[in-house]
């Protein structure tokens, strides 16, 4: 293993975020004009996150006219930089920027939609990047998701050769997962051979109030479906533990254990096992003191199914308590919401859950996807020295790092192992040996 095999394979990546802001403007060049920047609601929801008053049309156009002042200003307006920090809303929208000429690209024709996929792949091919896992949601129903779904995967199987590996992973939106997965398996049915190239699903967008449990039904049917045709196989992955201030820290981390329990593969970002509970709680005012009473009673039947582990890494469970408690909380009404203040011994039975969780992962088999910056600029941590990163290398949890959006925050996969080996007490040959090859983690 050498610290190269690091820089060469990134398994968390974005396809949409994969743009870089020289990309957003050479795509955007001939088309800018005709793009309806207000479409879904865009500049109306990014100039209320991102508090200011967007026009695109004009950056674009100050930006081919006189690039030395006009670029820069155009590329702020897209890279979610440090300054925008800890907010998943205003990465979303900057993310938008870009999806508004991505969405105008795909319904204009097929040409177009290729040659955005292939200039995102370029970039990483210059890079030194040889396999990579991209995700890529499509909208619209029927034969035209099919048809997206499949341009995709057949440009980036055209991408391939022995230098290059490019594969694709199919993220399931979580307030609908059925009909995309549908979609999916009969794409594979109709057209066999892209399942070479298509090898995944994943579950994004907003983690938020969106507990694992609902996917119960969907990951036995997707495990069923796996053993019934294993010429077919979709492995799961799953952003989970990434933005958590709907919950107590206890269910942040217990959700990150649940989707591991459920069969995921890899876990996307688990900043809830990472981050130190003092600074988590101190992000907000109140932070994770209050959550749904469906959570809390989630969590009670979660801590007396493992009383026995959570007890071995030092937390107190007294059964007797919790279900005097859980039998107080089924009289209450759905959507009401307890509230529970934290105490220096809480913290620190947090700091032990999460050691039981992680020792849970390690004996699942489970990997984190670790992706430093996106965590700094959209998951709310504080800062490098309270990066979830350091708990993660100390234990022994399967671990990869990744980009999750290189283009959108202007960073590469060899600057963030530069990142770790930066803040961390690891160099390049010990953080090699800690990770070894990403590959053996591929779907």
């Amino acid at each position: 293993m050498t610290p190269n095999s690091l820089t060469d394979c990134d398994l968390h990546v974005h396809l949409a975020g994969s743009f870089y802001a020289d990309d957003l403007l050479a795509i955007g060049a001939p088309i800018f004009r005709e793009v309806d920047w207000n479409a879904r609601g865009f500049l109306d929801g990014y100039n209320a996150a991102l508090n200011t008053t967007l026009n695109p049309v004009q950056l674009f156009a100050e930006a081919l006219e006189n690039p030395k002042i006009g670029f820069p200003k155009f590329k702020a307006a897209y890279v979610l930089s440090a300054e925008d920090g800890g907010d998943f809303d205003k990465f979303l929208w900057k993310y938008r920027f870009f999806t508004q000429l991505w969405g105008f690209g795909w319904e204009r024709d097929r040409e177009t939609a290729v040659a955005m996929i292939t200039q995102a792949v370029e970039h990483h091919k210059r890079q030194g990047v040889r396999y990579v896992e991209y995700r890529s949601g499509f909208w619209g129903e029927g034969a035209e998701l099919r048809r997206k779904m499949q341009i995709c995967t057949e440009t980036l199987a055209a991408e391939c050769d022995e230098q290059f590996t490019a594969r694709y992973i199919v993220p399931l939106p979580r307030d609908d997962p059925w009909p995309m997965y549908q979609a999916v398996r009969q794409l594979l049915t109709e057209q066999p051979h892209l399942a070479q190239t298509l090898v995944g699903l994943d579950f994004a967008t907003y983690e938020e109030g969106q507990p694992p449990k609902l996917f119960r039904n969907i990951f036995h049917q997707i495990h069923r479906d796996n053993a019934a045709n294993p010429a077919q196989q979709l492995p799961i992955v799953y952003h989970v533990g990434e933005t958590f201030f709907d919950k107590s820290l206890e269910s942040a981390v217990r959700w990150c254990h649940e989707a591991a329990l459920l069969g995921a593969k890899r876990l996307g970002h688990c900043i809830a096992l990472g981050l130190d509970p003092a600074m988590a709680v101190g992000r907000r005012p109140q932070a994770h003191e209050a959550e749904l009473v469906s959570e809390r009673l989630d969590q009670i039947a979660y801590d007396l199914r493992f009383a026995k582990g959570l007890r071995q890494t030092g937390v107190t469970v007294d059964e007797q308590q919790l279900r005097a408690e859980q039998q107080s909380l089924v009289k209450m009404v759905e959507g009401d919401v307890v509230e529970r203040p934290y105490t220096p011994q809480r913290l620190q039975e947090i700091r032990q859950r999460q050691d039981f969780v992680l020792h849970q992962l390690t004996q699942l088999g489970t990997v984190i996807e670790c992706c430093p910056t996106s965590n700094l600029r959209i998951g709310g941590v504080p800062d490098a020295a309270h990066h979830p990163v350091h708990k993660l290398l100390a234990s022994p949890v399967n671990l990869c790092l990744c980009t999750d959006d290189p283009g959108t925050f202007d960073i590469t996969l060899a600057s963030e192992i530069e990142w770790v080996v930066q803040h961390t007490s690891f160099n390049h040959n010990t953080f090699a040996q800690r990770l070894g090859n990403p590959r053996r983690f591929a779907l």
